[in-house]
């Protein structure tokens, strides 16, 4: 426990100190210290993350690139088993695997965050609070993705399609639900804010979906399932365990946030770029709303577009023009990224506590 604690003293002390330019390089080192000690968690943990076993696994089973038959493609996507199969032709250890696809994520966040983010420090401190835990120790590959897809929208909104697609693709080959974002991005990207009442009719329809969720699972079983066929990954989504019921933590205190910040932005922000940010983190509501008795589907699908949080907090911050409701703003911004971390840390599915090295 104690390790996570001096974690998050870490990225806010290192936060806290790049908005003041008198400090700023001594913040901007302490990040540095924070990524290097967030790399150390991910790459040298031993049963950390409730998959944890199950990656292992899959990796000591996985023949090396010489070998490789269908059978090694049926569980996981291609991207992952061929960077397994390579790193075991390589005799590596699986910790090197948990290294390469941090770096993966790293690279791709190191063009979106300049791109998006008004505040590095504040956006990357929101980041390891929100998602550090699930997508670094459990949804791996689900994690990789995500980075992928906000790469592919800083393309595409310079206007760079074909990369976005290609980076989206490549998305795929780390998690299937890369390729629903040749969708969603377009839908998002418009250069006007679509009428409010629009958002709002929408997100009562959601609301309602999610309350009397029949519809959408007669949709799901009578349509959609037989076209997946024998495909596990996708049935896994669409068939494994709807309950046929509003999830509890739909309506928990993260969805009002989102609600919150989405509604914020869009009266706050004219120009394009925002418009698309708070576009995601409603396309991200209205996806757990609806597809909410898909636990699965509705929890994957949402967190890649609620990561524009990240982006709009700092946004919002940097319009409050008096210091002292700055920091305000920035205390309470990092007080929700706590509340987050910790409820996220202490479930009892995440198996993130008691954290163990491998030495």
């Amino acid at each position: 426990m104690y390790i996570y604690i001096y974690l998050l003293i870490e990225g806010i002390l290192a936060s806290l100190l790049c908005q003041d330019g008198k400090f700023r390089k001594l913040g901007e080192y302490l990040l540095f210290c924070f990524l290097l000690f967030l790399t150390i968690l991910v790459v040298f943990r031993e049963g950390i993350g409730a998959d944890y076993s199950t990656y292992v696994m899959h990796y000591q089973n996985t023949s090396d690139i010489t070998k490789l038959t269908t059978s090694d493609f049926l569980l996981l996507e291609p991207g992952y088993v061929i960077l397994s199969a390579v790193l075991r032709y390589l005799h590596a250890p699986f910790e090197i695997l948990s290294f390469l696809l941090l770096v993966i994520i790293v690279l791709n966040f190191k063009r979106a965050f300049p791109y998006f983010s008004s505040n590095l420090s504040l956006s990357f401190f929101l980041y390891v609070a929100l998602f550090f835990l699930s997508f670094n120790f459990n949804v791996i590959r689900h994690g990789v993705m995500a980075a992928f897809v906000w790469n592919a929208c800083h393309y595409w909104l310079e206007s760079k399609k074909v990369s976005a697609i290609f980076l989206l693709v490549l998305g795929a080959l780390f998690h299937v639900l890369s390729l629903t974002f040749l969708l969603i991005i377009p839908i998002c990207c418009s250069s006007k804010r679509y009428p409010i009442y629009i958002y709002i009719l929408v997100l009562i329809f959601s609301f309602f979906i999610a309350k009397y969720p029949d519809v959408i699972l007669q949709i799901f079983d009578r349509l959609l399932v037989p076209l997946v066929g024998t495909d596990n990954r996708l049935a896994f989504y669409l068939s494994g365990g709807h309950e046929g019921e509003l999830n509890e933590v739909t309506f928990s205190i993260g969805l009002f946030f989102n609600i919150f910040i989405c509604f914020i932005s869009l009266f706050s922000f004219t120009d394009r770029k925002r418009f698309f940010l708070s576009n995601m983190l409603f396309v991200g509501i209205v996806s757990f709303l609806v597809f909410n008795s898909f636990g699965a589907l509705s929890q994957r699908l949402a967190s890649v577009c609620y990561i524009a949080n990240i982006f709009l907090v700092p946004a919002l911050m940097s319009k409050v023009r008096v210091s002292k409701w700055r920091f305000c703003f920035f205390l309470f911004a990092v007080l929700y990224g706590i509340l987050m971390f910790w409820r996220e840390l202490t479930k009892e599915t995440g198996y993130y506590i008691p954290y163990q090295f491998i030495f």
